[in-house]
C-alpha cells in the first residue's frame, strides 16, 4: 500500500511502501526497499546499454552529505568482498557519516577500500587510462570518485566540455573493467555545481550529465532530501549517523 499525504508544496506525495528489493544503486547508500525507476536516457553509445556498468551521481553543495553518501556505498560493497578504488583530491579530515543499518566503518570493510588522491584531472585522467596495464586480478569491483569539480584543470571552473570528457572517460573506464573482470562494475561519483548558477541555469548542466550517467541524484540545500525526477528521499544527518526517513514519490 502507498501512504498519501500533502506537501507544503500543495503537489500531492505517495510514500512508497512496497516490499521489494530496489533496482536502484541508491540502495547502497540508504535501506531502501521499494523500486526505484531512475534510468536516465543516456548518449548512444556502443557503452551507453552495456551490461557491465553500472552508474550513479550525486550533486549537491553540502561536501558532509555527499562524502557521507558516497563513502557509505564504498563500505557496503566492501562488505560483500568486493575491491572499491575511491578516489578523491586529499584525505577525509574525519570519518564521514554512515547510514544507520547498513555496513559501517570495520577493519575487514576498510581493508577492502583502496584510496588514491589526485589534485589534477590530468592526474585523474592518468590513473583511469593506466587501468590497461593492471592485471585483471587487481582491477576495482567499485569505482568511486568523489567531488568531480575539485580536480583542477586550469584556473577557472570546470565546463560543460570538461565534464563531458571526464565523464565519458569514467564511463568507457567502468565498461571497460566490467568487459575484462566479465562482471557488472559500479561507478559511483559526486559533484558540486557554482553557487552562482540558479536552478533555472542548473538545468541544461543536470541534462547534460544524465547523458553520461544511469541514475543522476540532486541533494537539495540543507534538507537533507535527494531527489531524481518525481522520487524524493528524506534522509536526516545526526553526529556519525545517517538515517533514512521517506522515500516518496510526487505526483
Amino acid at each position: 500500500m502507498a501512504l498519501s499525504l500533502k506537501m507544503a508544496d500543495n503537489k500531492e506525495s505517495h510514500v512508497l511502501r512496497d516490499e521489494v528489493r530496489s533496482n536502484s544503486l541508491l540502495n547502497a547508500i540508504l535501506p531502501i526497499d521499494v523500486i526505484l525507476e531512475t534510468q536516465n536516457t543516456m548518449m548512444a553509445t556502443h557503452f551507453s546499454k552495456s551490461p557491465y556498468w553500472q552508474s550513479l551521481l550525486i550533486i549537491g553543495q553540502s561536501q558532509v552529505q555527499r562524502n557521507g553518501l558516497l563513502f557509505q556505498a564504498a563500505l557496503t560493497h566492501a562488505s560483500s568482498d568486493k575491491q572499491i578504488m575511491y578516489v578523491m583530491t586529499k584525505e577525509f579530515t574525519r570519518i564521514p557519516p554512515t547510514t544507520h543499518s547498513l555496513p559501517n566503518v570495520e577493519t575487514g570493510n576498510m581493508a577492502n577500500i583502496t584510496f588514491k588522491y589526485c589534485q589534477e584531472m590530468k592526474s585523474l585522467e592518468e590513473l583511469l587510462i593506466g587501468f590497461c596495464t593492471i592485471p585483471n586480478e587487481l582491477l576495482p569491483d567499485v569505482l568511486v570518485v568523489n567531488g568531480l569539480n575539485e580536480y583542477k584543470r586550469g584556473k577557472g571552473p570546470l565546463s560543460q566540455f570538461h565534464y563531458s570528457s571526464i565523464l565519458s572517460l569514467l564511463s568507457e573506464t567502468a565498461e571497460y573493467i566490467g568487459r575484462r573482470k566479465k562482471t557488472t562494475i559500479m561507478l559511483y561519483v559526486s559533484l558540486s555545481l557554482l553557487l552562482a548558477l540558479t536552478v533555472e541555469e542548473q538545468k541544461p548542466w543536470i541534462e547534460l550529465f544524465k547523458q553520461w550517467t544511469h541514475e543522476v541524484w540532486i541533494l537539495e540545500g540543507n534538507s537533507n532530501r535527494l531527489v531524481s525526477g518525481n522520487i524524493h528521499i528524506q534522509f536526516t544527518v545526526l553526529g556519525s549517523n545517517i538515517f533514512l526517513r521517506t522515500v516518496s514519490k510526487i505526483d
